[in-house]
């Protein structure tokens, strides 16, 4: 990670890092999520399962690393993974995955700041080294611009001492700022960092997965079944499910 890159994560909570991801794996993950996106969530092959319920505007899906092997290459991208160790301060581990799907007038709304502490997700900065207890690896698989409603940022909120005065809806936040991002980009965040999108005026499809870094002895994130399986790690380099591992 470059002298600039610390600067400008640590400052915004945030950093792009452009065309990281082979678009011949771009290609091969859409092509797994193709079948997926009208498939009834009932019928998907556990331990696939939503997120959240399906809407016409979002369909969010957990556990999608089991979906297929195509997704594997994006576990240790040396990219990624230079920013991950970097900011987590310790030995760090893939905690979870997902993706979600994004449709005309579908919006994530704003969540996660500084103030008050979330257990799970803190940022800090002591003596030049950064501690991110969850870092998170944005992959749009299709290029995303603001109208498509892509990933958008309170920059700095992750280091903020104040509660945000402001309600969760986009449109609600003055200082939000939209991050447009192409098919192989890589968006490095810490979760602490207030987050969400804007809406997609579009009516183009917003895909994206997400890759969920915490710090080593973070247990598993709750609430949505998120595991490893057995299937899963035989397919994985012994590089690779090491950093599936509790630390």
């Amino acid at each position: 990670m470059t002298e600039e890159q610390k600067y400008l994560f640590d400052l915004q909570g945030y950093i792009v890092l452009e065309d990281v991801v082979p678009q011949s794996v771009v290609k091969a993950c859409n092509k797994a999520l193709d079948p997926l996106e009208d498939m009834p969530p009932e019928d998907y092959p556990p331990p696939l399962c939503l997120g959240t319920p399906k809407t016409e505007q979002e369909l969010y899906i957990s556990n999608i690393l089991e979906a297929d092997p195509v997704f594997n290459p994006l576990i240790d991208l040396p990219e990624v993974l230079d920013v991950v160790e970097a900011v987590t301060g310790g030995p760090y581990r893939l905690n979870h995955t997902y993706t979600i799907y994004r449709w005309g007038g579908g919006y994530t709304g704003l969540h996660m700041h500084g103030t008050p502490i979330i257990p799970k997700c803190q940022y800090h900065c002591r003596n030049g080294q950064m501690v991110s207890t969850l870092t998170k690896a944005v992959f749009p698989l299709l290029d995303c611009d603001v109208e498509d409603g892509c990933f958008a940022v309170i920059p700095g909120a992750h280091k903020s001492n104040f509660v945000r005065p402001w309600g969760s809806h986009p449109d609600e936040n003055p200082v939000l700022t939209p991050i447009p991002a192409k098919a192989g980009d890589a968006i490095i965040f810490t979760e602490a960092l207030t987050h969400g999108s804007v809406v997609n005026t579009s009516e183009r499809p917003r895909r994206t997965l997400y890759y969920c870094y915490s710090i080593g002895y973070m247990p598993d994130w709750g609430g949505q079944s998120l595991i490893f399986s057995d299937h899963v790690m035989d397919g994985l380099s012994e590089e690779q499910r090491e950093i599936l591992r509790l630390k």
